[in-house]
Parts: C-alpha cells; structure tokens; sequence
C-alpha cells in the first residue's frame, strides 16, 4: 500500500517522536409475634405501566462529513493530536470525493469506497490508506501496519473509549529505546 502524502505525514512522525463490601447487620427484638389471622386477599391492582423514556437525542453519524484529528498513535502510544500541536482536517464528500487538511495545506481525495466498515482512500498524488469506520469516527492506518495511525472524530463523536497518554508518559515509556 503507498504511503499517504510522504510530505505530509513524515512530519506527523518527526512531531510526535520528538514529543514523545456488603456486610450483614442482625438486629435481636424482644417483640412478640402476633398471631397469624387469615384474611381475604385483595385484589391485585393492574400494573402501571411504566413511562416511556425521552429520547436521548443520540447523534446517528453517516461516514460522509467532516472529521478533526484527535489522536496519534504511533507503535503504540496514543496521544492527544492537542498535546503534539498537531491539526488536521479530514472531509468525506458524498460521491467519492474530499479532501485532507495540514496545517493549512490541502490535498485532494480523489476516490473512497466502504467496504465492511474500511473505508480506502486515495489521495491526489496517488497515495492511499485505509481507515476503519465506526461511530463517527476514523482511525486511518498511515502504513497499513497499524504503527502509525491518526484518529480522526465527527463532532460529537464518543471519543471517552481512548485511553491518551501524556507525552511525559510517552518519554517514560521510550527511556533506553
């Protein structure tokens, strides 16, 4: 698979390596016990049925949109796109078409296909990856190895499922590397 606009993302690297009880309580009562009388059952109330619940307004996302890059990872640390610096756009037109945004330069996608929830972009110059495709956002695979992939979320997308790292945890992590 071509690597995805070299210019572009050998920065994205350069950036982020250089960044880089229950108890049980019994209670005794002298109480007598009162003598057991039998009596008529009552009748058995019908149910009340319970309220339905408001709608929670849930976002439904549809892969054609705009995407803002949240997250790096690259050989396993995830850290914040904020903490690198780092700002991208990504937009999917309906039809095929888009573009990619960093830092103020702009590059054309030319083609996309979903295909089983991986989308497979190409870009302008030829370069393609590909990006699997869930609730709103993308996590575009740069090499096709996953050692360096770009989160990418619609807003309002959930993005509380990442676990970040700071790039003090990531220097932690590189020490003797």
């Amino acid at each position: 698979m071509k690597r995805l606009t070299i210019s572009v993302f050998i920065s994205f690297i350069l950036i982020f390596t250089t960044a880089c009880s229950s108890g049980t309580n019994t209670a005794q009562t002298n109480a007598t016990p009162e003598p057991m009388v039998e009596s008529t059952p009552e009748p058995t109330p019908e149910p009340t049925p319970e309220p339905t619940p408001e709608p929670t307004h849930a976002i439904v996302f549809t892969l054609e949109g705009n995407y803002s890059l949240f997250g790096v990872m690259n050989e396993g640390s995830l850290v914040k796109s904020s903490d690198l610096e780092m700002e991208s756009e990504l937009t999917i037109e309906e039809g095929g078409g888009g573009s990619m945004t960093y830092n103020g330069e702009t590059m054309a996608i030319t083609k996309w296909e979903l295909n089983e929830g991986v989308v497979s972009i190409t870009m302008a110059d030829g370069g393609q990856a590909n990006a699997k495709y869930h609730d709103g956002i993308l996590d575009l695979d740069l090499y096709g190895n996953e050692s360096m992939v770009l989160y990418y979320g619609q807003e309002g997308a959930d993005i509380s499922i990442y676990e970040f790292m700071t790039l003090e945890e990531v220097r932690e992590k590189n020490k003797g590397n």
